[in-house]
């Protein structure tokens, strides 16, 4: 038995997400008890958090509807391309020094998750007229 691919794929973006939301929590108790977390670092966890908070309900919702309504498999390799943007965009998102740079995983993550959520539109669109 294989798992479905849309159930999967949000599951992985549920947990990156509370990843995401955990590692902020970390950082703001270790800057208050340590006091050796930069404001740039906290900065940069806190801006992938809410980068992921703008998308991954977005796309765990979309994916659930597909799921629900048995969409195949080109709409599966989105989903799959969706949630590996997200994982490239937050990974880029941490390695900056500063959220001023630019680094390729975080374009390409950017990237695929535009290109996605316009698929995904538009296969609901043209759901919608058929």
């Amino acid at each position: 038995m294989h798992p479905d691919i849309f159930l999967l794929c949000s599951g992985i973006l549920v947990i990156g997400y509370a990843l995401l939301s955990n590692n902020v929590s970390r950082l703001r108790l270790r800057q208050q008890k340590a006091g050796d977390i930069t404001e740039a670092e906290l900065t940069k966890a806190i801006r992938a958090h809410g980068n992921a908070g703008e998308y991954v309900p977005l796309f765990v919702a979309l994916f659930l509807y597909l799921h629900v309504t048995g969409a195949g498999n080109l709409l599966a390799g989105i989903a799959v391309i969706a949630t590996l943007s997200r994982i490239f965009h937050a990974i880029g998102m941490l390695r900056i020094a500063s959220i001023a740079e630019r680094h390729p995983l975080r374009f390409l993550g950017a990237l695929g998750t535009y290109l996605c959520l316009f698929a995904l539109g538009g296969f609901i669109l043209a759901r919608a007229f058929s």
